[in-house]
């Protein structure tokens, strides 16, 4: 299986990013634009890029970049989502984590990011990592507050997942009497 890219985040990425490239140079919400400038419209008002700052990953004072970023962990919301989980296993029909079945168990702040996450998580068992033990069908999310990621535990490791309806999941509410009790299930 090929690895998957993990990107470090890029402004070009970012919807409020821009290149001024009118002929003339023009004032906008306090920032005065000049032919070429870069900006980001992303705050309270726009900021024109500087020299210094970097040419193509995100400066420091990016107002959408969350320092440390946050760590969510989903599980099954209910029994129920479990079960269908498991009958669509035993019959052999591949599916992949949705938001509608999930709800949040643990949230958290990390230091890590999805890159470096993904990186330690091929070396070490990701309970190490994250301090805590995770059950095996559960979704770990990264938000740095510029692009989610989203981490899907197997039996055999981990699995970057491409869409994850982390709106929907977070509207859900955890039923789930299992998990009150000591973890005793397979952590990995």
């Amino acid at each position: 299986m090929a690895k998957p890219l993990i990107h470090k985040p890029r402004c070009s990425n970012c919807e409020y990013y821009g290149v001024h490239s009118e002929s003339a140079p023009k004032k906008v919400a306090g920032a005065f634009l000049r032919v070429g400038c870069r900006y980001c419209s992303g705050g309270k008002r726009v900021r024109v890029f500087k020299p210094s700052d970097p040419k193509v990953y995100i400066p420091s004072w990016c107002p959408r970049h969350k320092a440390p970023a946050e760590m969510r962990v989903y599980c099954y919301k209910d029994t129920d989502a479990w079960y269908i989980n498991f009958l669509f296993k035993q019959d052999g029909t591949p599916r992949s984590p949705s938001g509608y079945e999930y709800a949040v168990r643990h949230e958290c702040r990390t230091e890590l990011t999805a890159k470096g996450f993904y990186e330690l998580s091929e070396q070490q068992m990701i309970s190490d990592i994250l301090g805590f033990n995770v059950r095996i069908n559960e979704v770990i999310e990264i938000d740095d507050g510029l692009k989610p990621y989203y981490f899907f535990i197997h039996e055999y490791g981990i699995e970057v997942l491409t869409y994850f309806d982390r709106d929907r999941a977070r509207k859900n509410k955890l039923d789930r009497p299992d998990l009150e009790e000591p973890d005793t299930d397979l952590g990995i």
